[in-house]
C-alpha cells in the first residue's frame, strides 16, 4: 500500500540531492527553498495516497466506491421515504386531494397519496409519503398533527402507528458487502446466491436467507429483514417479490417472507442493581445484530449480556419463556426481547 511520505523526510531528501556547499540549517537561502518545495510535495504525497485508496473497494468510500461498484451493476440503494397511515376527522363527504400535506411539529412533513373522501363518521384512514427520505420519516405513533396548509372540511389529523419503511442511503459498508459478495461468488443460473443478489438489491432489505426446494421442486423461499435488522413490512416483502419476478429464471415458483417477531421473556434473580429495561435494550440490540442467523437463544448468552452491564455481581435462576433452557427459533421467527423480571437478592 502507498503511504505518504511525511514533509520533514522529503525535505532532507531534497537536501541529500543538493551540490550547493553552503549551509543547510533552517533560515538559509537553501533551507527555505527547499523547505517550500517539500510542502507541496508533501501534499501531492497525501493525495497519491488519497487516489490509491480510492481506487481499492476495501479502502474506497463514499462517491468513488460507488464508481467501483457501479462498474459490476452493484448500485448504492437511495435513501426510501417514509409510509404513514393518517387518520383525519372532518366534514362528511368532503374531499381530501392527492398531495395534502400533513407533518409533525418539528416540520416532518407527509404527503397523502391519493384522493380521498371524509366518511359518514366523520373520519377517514389515508396513507401518506414522508417527503423527505431518510429514516428520520419513520415518525413515531400520535406525532403528526399539524395541518400547515388549511383543507377545506379537516378538522385534525393523527397517526396512531407509527411511519415505517424509510431508510437512509445504502451506507459504504453494506454497498462494499454487496459488491464483494458479487464478485466473490457464484451468483448463476437462477442459484440461490442470485435470489439472495436480487433480493438485497431492494431498497430496504438489510438480510436474506434463500431456502431450495422447500415445497418441491421449482419452489424458492426467500427470507428478508429490513435494513434495521426488523421484520420487513409487507410493503417492502411485495416489493421483494416484485424484484426477483423480473429476474427470476422461468419455471421457479417464488414465496418472499419476513420472520415474524418472536417474544423471549427472560426472568432471573440477580445481585446487583441494573434497571430491567435496561437489560431489555441490551438484549434487544444483541437481537438486531444477530437475531437472524440465530438458531437458539441460550442461557449462557443472555447471562453475558446480565454480567456485561457491570452492575449485576451475580445471577441464579435464570430462566427464558418461564424455562431453564435455551430458545430455539426457527426460519420464520425474529427473536425480541420480552418481559424482562429481575429479582433482586436482598
Amino acid at each position: 500500500m502507498y503511504e505518504a511520505r511525511e514533509q520533514l523526510d522529503i525535505l532532507k531528501e531534497l537536501q541529500g540531492y543538493s551540490q550547493v556547499e553552503a549551509s543547510k540549517i533552517e533560515g538559509t537561502f537553501e533551507y527555505d527553498v527547499l523547505a517550500s518545495n517539500s510542502i507541496e510535495f508533501a501534499k501531492s504525497e497525501v493525495e497519491l495516497e488519497q487516489i490509491y485508496k480510492a481506487s481499492f473497494a476495501d479502502t474506497s468510500w463514499g462517491k468513488y466506491l460507488t464508481m467501483i461498484t457501479e462498474q459490476y451493476g452493484v448500485l448504492r440503494k437511495a435513501a426510501t421515504n417514509a409510509i404513514v397511515v393518517l387518520t383525519i376527522k372532518g366534514t362528511k363527504g368532503k374531499t381530501i386531494p392527492a398531495g395534502s400535506l400533513f407533518c409533525t411539529m418539528d416540520g416532518l412533513r407527509f404527503a397523502t397519496d391519493e384522493d380521498a373522501v371524509i366518511g359518514s363518521d366523520g373520519f377517514v384512514n389515508i396513507k401518506a409519503t414522508a417527503v423527505e427520505a431518510g429514516s428520520e420519516g419513520n415518525a413515531a405513533p400520535e406525532t403528526i398533527s399539524s395541518i400547515p396548509i388549511s383543507i377545506p372540511g379537516v378538522e385534525s389529523v393523527t397517526n396512531t402507528e407509527a411511519a415505517y419503511d424509510g431508510f437512509d442511503e445504502e451506507s459504504d459498508d453494506d454497498l462494499r458487502d454487496r459488491y464483494l459478495f458479487k464478485v466473490r461468488t457464484p451468483a448463476t443460473s437462477g442459484n440461490p446466491y442470485d435470489y439472495m443478489k436480487w433480493a438485497l438489491e431492494v431498497e430496504g432489505v438489510g438480510q436474506v436467507k434463500v431456502i431450495s426446494l422447500w415445497a418441491g421442486p421449482g419452489t424458492v423461499k426467500v427470507i428478508v429483514i429490513d435494513a434495521d435488522n426488523k421484520t420487513a413490512s409487507p410493503e417492502l416483502v411485495q416489493a421483494v417479490y416484485e424484484h426477483i419476478e423480473s429476474s427470476r429464471p422461468i419455471g421457479a415458483t417464488v414465496t418472499v417472507t419476513s420472520p415474524e417477531p418472536f417474544p423471549v421473556d427472560i426472568s432471573a434473580t440477580i445481585d446487583g442493581s441494573v434497571d430491567a429495561e435496561a437489560v431489555r435494550a441490551d438484549v434487544n440490540a444483541f437481537f438486531r445484530a444477530n437475531g437472524f442467523d440465530l438458531k437458539k437463544v441460550t442461557l449462557a448468552r443472555i447471562g453475558k449480556i446480565l454480567m456485561d452491564t457491570g452492575l449485576v455481581n451475580d445471577y441464579e435462576n435464570l430462566t427464558l419463556n418461564g424455562q431453564s433452557a435455551s430458545v430455539h427459533i426457527s426460519d420464520e421467527q425474529l427473536p425480541v426481547c420480552g418481559v424482562v423480571s429481575l429479582n433482586v437478592i436482598s
